[in-house]
């Protein structure tokens, strides 16, 4: 970093990394279709038009067990284009809907095992986007656009066996679902060519189920599930070669819940945020980052949990000095314990890197506090 001769306008989608999919000043031109006029659109709209369909299915074989794979992808584009004056007005439509299926059927025959297998997971997907723009001669343009997308995923394994050399019988089932749903929302004006201020959010929440039952001469079992939800955020400032500016925030949660028949039960929370502040002025550039982590677990009556606060920075002048450093403080700890050295630790890091004139120079650290004894109120 800190090389003039190498910034780019592009730095800003670097400062945005570790959040979600966030593309600050990112103006690439659309790939070019082939040219249609729909008749059925009594406007006077030039309409062009693409899709795809892409199907497959093939067998395979994995010692005893035969394996079915199958998959079906659709897209399709429409883009929608109107000059009025000065100005242009595109409207780009996409949308895309995918399936994926993976089955196992085997029969086992060996002195120590006979059993059956039946298995299955399958995928769906449905992502639909759309994007205007309005252009104008000799000026800028305005885009916004926005993106929902869907997944659902399931996953079955039922299997029978018996153990021919002490006859116990082995029943197993096993079964799960997803669901998760996204929504991202994009917006760009530039008033100038090379000149503009970017916006790009998501927001995102999902869930998964899952349980388990075996039979072996015994009975055990397991139920599980977990919920997570999350959202992120990128705004830019782009000044052409002069200036670029940047930053970037997320923020996600998670709780999961897990039961093992016939007594075992345990559960769990986590948080977590990032946020990143840069750019470049001149010769000069820039990076501020931090997260912080939270991660608290229940098993039985004792209660686990850690957490972790970072921060980094990187600051440089063309090819003059540059500075790069970072430190981290975690804690962890067990909740009741008579042990003081499980009750609690903190641990604190950093490291240093500078170069000045081509010559580099490096330091870091690590340090553990004494046990920290925590107490219920």
């Amino acid at each position: 970093m800190g090389k003039h001769s190498r910034r780019k306008p592009s730095y800003l989608p670097k400062v945005a990394a570790g959040a979600a999919p966030l593309a600050l000043l990112l103006a690439g031109p659309a790939t070019a279709l082939a040219a249609q006029t729909d008749p059925a659109i009594p406007l006077p709209l030039d309409h062009q038009r693409e899709g795809t369909l892409d199907r497959g299915v093939g067998f395979t074989s994995e010692g005893d067990t035969s394996v079915l794979r199958g998959f079906l992808t659709s897209t399709e584009r429409n883009v929608y284009s109107k000059d009025v004056g000065d100005a242009k007005v595109v409207a780009d439509v996409r949308r895309s809907v995918s399936e994926t299926v993976e089955t196992r059927d085997g029969v086992t025959a060996r002195p120590d095992k006979l059993g059956v297998l039946a298995a299955a997971k399958t995928a769906e997907a449905v992502v639909q986007g759309q994007r205007e723009t309005v252009k104008l001669d000799r000026y800028g343009s305005v885009v916004a656009g926005n993106e929902t997308k869907l997944e659902k995923t399931g996953s079955r394994v039922t299997e029978v066996a018996l153990d021919p050399r002490t006859g116990v019988p082995t029943f197993v089932s096993e079964d799960g679902r997803g669901l998760r749903a996204a929504e991202g929302t994009y917006h760009a004006v530039r008033p100038l060519p090379g000149v503009g201020v970017i916006n790009e959010t998501q927001q995102h929440t999902g869930g998964d189920l899952g349980r388990a039952l075996r039979l072996d001469g015994g009975f055990s079992g397991d139920l599980g599930s977990a919920l997570e939800a999350g959202r992120s955020s990128g705004h830019g400032v782009d000044i052409g070669d002069f200036a670029a500016i940047g930053a970037t925030s997320a923020q996600h949660g998670a709780g999961r819940f897990r039961g093992v028949l016939p007594v075992d039960v345990g559960s769990g929370a986590g948080y977590g945020q990032e946020h990143a502040l840069g750019g470049t002025i001149g010769p000069g550039s820039g990076l501020v980052a931090t997260g912080q982590d939270v991660d608290l677990a229940q098993h039985g009556a004792g209660l686990t949990g850690s957490g972790s606060n970072k921060i980094s920075g990187d600051l440089g002048v063309g090819e003059v000095v540059s500075a790069r450093g970072g430190s981290t403080t975690s804690l962890r700890g067990v909740l009741p314990t008579t042990d003081p050295a499980r009750a609690g630790r903190v641990t604190q890091s950093g490291t240093l890197d500078l170069t000045l004139l081509g010559q580099p120079s490096h330091t870091g650290f690590t340090a553990g506090a004494l046990p920290l004894e925590i107490k219920q109120s």
